[in-house]
């Protein structure tokens, strides 16, 4: 029995798809207007997310890398080949080819335009601008422009749910993905949707192809310009907030590396080094420790900025244990690359007066092959906790 055949394609053109292009970008625009009020949000949620981590989930991520996402360009690819030679579809091959490019492009443009501090502690000039995430944007083009030249098919009603739930289901492992490997925030993704949703439904009330005229030209033009000029001078991007950017005065703050104040160290500290990232100390394995003062029996947040020693990109689990005057509190499990980690400190852990904090590396973290160097470390900062 032959569930999928196909009928003669429907114009491009949809009544709705104007207005629902309109409150897609309504609602990404007042993401972005608001985006400090989703903040406090966005820092819940990745503590949230530290607090899921294992190292299966660990190695399970890692197993998937990109292949959702190649998956998804495999099969468009595949997809518009067929309508295109095996269907005669060719204004539908056109449509798709424009949606997605075109899609991208600005994607790629609103990226560099707008200056938002990744997870990642690395500046966005090295480690590229949060806002939107081209992951999910690109995978919601895909996978949106698969569903509605399926929707446009004449099949089986199961066949065409049951290729929507699919396509759905990608694209939520890619936006788990970016969440949960700290590449992006919760709101990154719900605003990256929102502009590739927007996106679709836009390119759907305009013919599959556009005659390239000069007015045509000159649009591309200035939006080449805009984008070379983002990218070279960054000082004209529009900042956005981030959990990252939040400045806040702290009680105490350690910085490590040449400035690393010595009195205060002690345990498995090495040698000290020089990255993109500034001046750093290395932790050998065993137990590394920080003495602070602290004046008032009180809740406190620890914030503190490192990185794993990385020999290759093979998967690797990376556990880092807090002790709080030997008493052990958390067990962390570090990415890959520069983060900052936020842990609160119970009042009952702490003393008035002189507390040791120290950093434990034990046998299940990977051995380093340059001498000794486990984990490198960048800031330490404590702040009171007003909540």
């Amino acid at each position: 029995m032959n569930f999928l055949t196909f009928e003669r394609p429907k114009p491009l053109t949809s009544n709705l798809s104007p207005y629902l292009a309109l409150f897609f970008f309504a609602l990404a625009l007042g993401e972005v207007v608001f985006l400090s009020a989703f903040v406090p949000l966005d820092a819940t949620f990745a503590s949230w997310v530290e607090t899921q981590r294992s190292c299966a989930l660990d190695r399970f991520n890692a197993g998937l890398s990109n292949r959702p996402v190649i998956a998804l360009v495999a099969l468009t690819i595949g997809a518009l080949i067929y309508l295109c030679y095996g269907r005669r579809q060719a204004h539908e091959v056109w449509w798709g080819v424009r949606a997605i490019v075109s899609g991208m492009f600005l994607s790629e443009l609103l990226k560099t335009g707008l200056d938002r501090a990744r997870p990642s502690m690395l500046s966005s000039f090295v480690g590229g601008n949060s806002f939107p995430s081209g992951h999910v944007v690109g995978a919601v083009l895909l996978a949106g422009t698969l569903g509605i030249l399926l929707a446009r098919q004449r099949c089986a009603s199961w066949v065409k749910i049951l290729g929507v739930v699919v396509l759905i289901s990608v694209v939520s492992v890619v936006a788990g993905q970016r969440v949960y490997l700290a590449r992006h925030w919760l709101s990154d993704v719900v605003g990256s949707v929102l502009l590739a949703s927007g996106w679709l439904c836009c390119t759907l009330s305009y013919p599959a192809v556009i005659a390239v005229s000069r007015r045509t030209l000159r649009v591309y033009a200035v939006l080449l310009v805009c984008y070379q000029g983002f990218y070279f001078l960054p000082t004209l991007r529009f900042v956005l907030p981030s959990v990252i950017s939040v400045k806040e005065e702290p009680f105490l703050n350690i910085s490590f590396g040449r400035l690393a104040p010595r009195a205060v160290l002690s345990g498995a500290w090495d040698e000290e080094t020089d990255e993109p990232a500034g001046s750093i100390t290395w932790m050998q394995r065993g137990e590394a420790s920080v003495e602070m003062e602290l004046p008032a029996d009180q809740s406190y947040l620890l914030k503190f900025t490192v990185r794993p020693f990385v020999q290759s990109k093979a998967f690797a689990c990376f556990p880092l244990e807090i002790l709080i005057n030997q008493q052990p509190v958390y067990q962390l499990l570090l990415y890959r690359g520069w983060r900052e980690y936020v842990l609160p400190l119970n009042p009952a852990w702490l003393l008035p007066g002189a507390n040791l904090l120290t950093f434990r590396v034990g046998d299940d973290f990977p051995a380093s092959a340059s001498g000794q160097r486990m984990v490198a470390f960048r800031h330490l900062l404590l702040f009171a906790d007003r909540q």
